[in-house]
């Protein structure tokens, strides 16, 4: 597994209540590393979307590993990736690390295609 070099990007654009979106970011992301990080050796990749209770916002997302990392490695790097949020995308409504290995992006506003990603399971 190779984490560097990496870089990141960002929206520009903050947040209205960083704590709930930070909440809700992090649940997501922690559902879609889970997801993929189970996935073999053909798709190890996931999409989802999660929706604020308070705001009733719509934060999407999307994490992908390389295919030839294990469960662990795959899980490693994503984990790694993330916890870049604060230095890179803190209060930001839509961030993305890409690493050699690994990397993620969430946005406020959709950017995949909703219809051809799996649903995750609850």
């Amino acid at each position: 597994m190779e984490f560097g070099p990496y870089f990141w990007m960002y929206n520009p654009v903050n947040v209205t209540d960083e704590n709930e979106f930070n909440e809700v970011l992090n649940a997501l992301l922690g559902r879609l590393i889970n997801f993929a990080a189970l996935g073999d050796s053909r798709r190890k990749f996931a999409a989802g979307n999660a929706t604020a209770e308070k705001s009733q916002q719509t934060m999407y997302a999307l994490v992908q590993c390389t295919p030839d990392l294990t469960q662990q490695q795959c899980s490693d790097c994503l984990n790694q990736a993330i916890k870049l949020i604060p230095t890179c995308c803190s209060k930001r409504q839509g961030g993305r690390v890409v690493s050699p290995s690994c990397h993620f992006r969430y946005e406020k506003d959709p950017f995949y295609d909703l219809a051809s990603t799996s649903p995750l399971p609850p």
